[in-house]
């Protein structure tokens, strides 16, 4: 191969590098929000899950709940 070949090949390989290297930050930064995201919706669901059973305990009615409206 002859010097300029090589350069091509060697700056191709650089390129390639340098894609590889944005796409394992991007990859790292979208885990950690979707890391962020799961954090949240569990605590979320955690939350729901006291509610529902702090309702069932109390007989199933949210306290300041609306009586049910009259059937005509």
């Amino acid at each position: 191969m002859d010097t300029k070949a090589l350069q091509q090949r060697i700056e191709d390989l650089e390129i390639r590098q340098a894609h590889q290297e944005y796409t394992q930050e991007e990859q790292a930064r979208v885990q950690l929000e979707l890391q962020q995201a799961n954090t949240e919706l569990r605590q979320q669901v955690q939350w729901l899950r006291d509610r529902l059973r702090d309702l069932e305990e109390r007989g199933g009615a949210p306290e300041g709940a609306e009586p049910p409206p009259p059937h005509y």
